[in-house]
């Protein structure tokens, strides 16, 4: 609730304009406390900043100040400009809301009481209707709509007695302090009006810095309803000005020196300084929500979401939709994304706790997305709980992202490999060595077919801790006829006793030790005594070196069933399981060159799966 307001008004040497203009200022005062029917009182004051008059004015302004106790004159004993003049007054100012009007302009008896009505109005957030009233200014009456929610700045229209150009007339109304009424927090949040000595060598502009300031920032509010008069005298700056403000912004004849070019160059340079530093500023500071009431918070808050600055952005989203309950639809797409995309950040940056906090924000706020961008949250959310091994949070995260989009291969995957390293878990599989990432879902799709088969007969060749071996159990080998055989290459590991020991309990977790017989040697001899045409699929794995798995691949071909498949378990793309010169990718190239139109590749990701054409 605003309880005072201040009029700040600076002259120089206006012995013949002052009394008018302060006189003008009086009855919009006295209009003011005649009208407002207010629960609480609210205090008055007129300030004048003298900037070292040498006629008349200051006689003139002693006089008018006799028997008005609202009225105070501040002296400046040199001329320092309008920009700091205005300071002046606004520092010794005790008003909540301030008004500025230079010495030679009018200000109607009603604009006090209009702003103010607008500025201190307080929404209810639970009242659906919009408030309106009427205002009269001089003999017409016009409708006016309260604002929904609460503003920093008031801008009211301007009277001009000169005919303008409609573009000039809204540059005008748009950047003078004339019509200008403001909050004192926003007022000493953009600490003013420039001060540079440049604005008083070009002889203006600080309405239009202050203005670009102020409307970064803060609502504005504008009503066209000319409630002040911006008054054209000879030889001042509106009237040096009169032709271009009559003639159209693209046939203006720029007749600027190169001096003042460069004054200019120099004045927008520390507009862009201050605006600068008075982002910084507002990224450092607390934020209340009056404060962001008032704020432009989603003007803000989209700039810093285009500048990746998420932190900051969510915050004012917030506040603001705290401060502006009626924003919430609006506004809770945006937030979702920033939640989002903080989340990405967060997660790339390793901080796996902070990233699942704001991906499940996102999914809270039950945005009106696209299905796939809500699928890409969804499995945001699952991937992060993966990481961190919350396995059935996670499944059910990725089969909603599946679910939303089903030809989403991202979360295809990853819902795979969670359900795996889930399976791991619960059964309490123990293996040694990192593994070697298997295309699952892939894999999983492909070799399905087999699960229909009885008696179906699998050998892996390399299986070491079972790794391999579990997952076809877990997956594949799913009926009771099934049989798998394992050769296992003692030549490969100094603790082979080990890892065998390894194998042969992991089988047990799997629950399936009845349908594994567990082979031990050496695999080019192990498998020259296997049957001929006996199995439906090989698995080769950690096999290290090109010709090793070559000679592997050639044994392993003739113990196929005609359609049967050799899988490769990760020698694909993505492997790299030697750094000899010779890869061992390689010889899966050359085995399919021997074969021929006899092999047909059936997936080729991180693993290759071939298919034995039965022709």
């Amino acid at each position: 609730m605003i309880t005072s307001f201040s009029v700040i008004v600076p002259v120089l040497n206006k012995e013949h304009e002052i009394i008018r203009t302060l006189e003008s200022i009086d009855a919009s005062i006295a209009f003011f406390h005649a009208q407002y029917r207010g629960s609480r009182p609210v205090t008055s004051e007129l300030i004048v900043v003298d900037e070292a008059s040498t006629d008349r004015t200051p006689d003139l302004l002693k006089e008018f100040g006799r028997n008005r106790p609202y009225f105070k004159v501040i002296k400046h004993f040199k001329s320092l400009g309008i920009g700091p003049a205005r300071n002046t007054g606004a520092k010794i100012a005790k008003g909540d809301m301030l008004f500025f009007c230079d010495g030679d302009d009018l200000i109607f008896q009603e604009h006090i009481y209009l702003c103010f009505l607008l500025l201190n109005h307080d929404p209810d957030p639970g009242e659906p209707k919009l408030k309106r009233v009427e205002i009269t200014v001089g003999e017409k009456t016009y409708p006016l709509t309260l604002p929904p929610h609460a503003i920093g700045v008031v801008r009211t229209g301007v009277k001009m007695q000169d005919p303008l150009h409609p573009y000039w007339k809204m540059a005008i109304e748009n950047t003078l302090a004339l019509n200008l009424c403001i909050r004192r927090d926003c007022h000493e949040f953009i600490e003013g009006f420039p001060e540079a000595p440049v604005y008083k060598e070009i002889g203006g502009c600080e309405d239009v810095s202050y203005d670009l300031w102020m409307a970064k920032f803060f609502k504005v509010l504008k009503v066209e309803i000319e409630t002040v008069e911006y008054i054209r005298y000879p030889g001042n700056n509106f009237d040096r000005q009169l032709k271009k403000f009559q003639t159209a912004p693209d046939q203006v004849q720029d007749d600027t020196s190169p001096e003042e070019k460069m004054l200019h160059l120099l004045r927008r340079k520390l507009e862009q300084d201050r605006f600068s530093y008075l982002i910084e500023k507002f990224r450092k500071m607390p934020l209340t929500a009056d404060f962001a009431a008032i704020l432009s918070w989603q003007q803000l808050a989209n700039d810093y979401l285009s500048q990746e600055c998420y932190s900051e952005a969510i915050a004012l989203y917030e506040v603001g939709m705290v401060a502006e309950p009626a924003t919430r639809d609006s506004v809770k797409n945006i937030l979702a994304a920033a939640y989002n995309n903080f989340g990405s950040a967060l997660h790339k940056q390793g901080d796996l706790e902070q990233a699942g906090i704001y991906f499940q924000k996102a999914i809270a706020l039950k945005p009106a997305l696209s299905t796939a961008d809500l699928a890409r949250i969804h499995f945001n959310v699952g991937t992060v709980l993966a990481k961190q091994k919350q396995y059935e949070p996670a499944i059910a995260s990725l089969q909603q992202a599946v679910a939303l989009e089903p030809e989403f291969t991202e979360a295809i995957g990853e819902l795979a490999k969670a359900i795996y390293q889930h399976q791991l878990l619960v059964k309490g599989y123990q293996f040694s060595s990192g593994f070697t990432e298997v295309d699952l879902q892939a894999l999983a799709k492909l070799l399905q077919p087999l699960q229909m088969v009885e008696n179906l007969k699998v050998l892996t060749v390399g299986s070491q801790d079972g790794r391999i071996a579990c997952w076809l159990l877990d997956n594949l080998l799913l009926h009771q006829t099934t049989a798998l055989t394992c050769i296992y290459p003692v030549e490969a590991a100094a603790n082979e006793q080990i890892l065998l020991e390894q194998l042969a309990a992991n089988i047990v977790r799997a629950g399936a030790a009845e349908k594994v017989h567990k082979i031990a040697g050496v695999p080019r001899d192990l498998l020259r005594s296997q049957p001929y045409h006996c199995y439906q699929l090989i698995v080769i794995s950690g096999i290290v070196t090109a010709s090793e798995l070559l000679e592997m691949a050639v044994l392993s071909w003739g113990l196929l069933t005609p359609g049967g498949m050799i899988l490769f378990a990760g020698y694909g793309v993505n492997a790299a399981l030697s750094n000899a010169s010779v890869q061992p990718q390689s010889a899966i190239d050359a085995f399919v060159n021997i074969f021929g139109t006899k092999v047909k590749r059936l997936h080729q990701g991180n693993d290759i799966l071939l298919e034995k054409r039965a022709d």
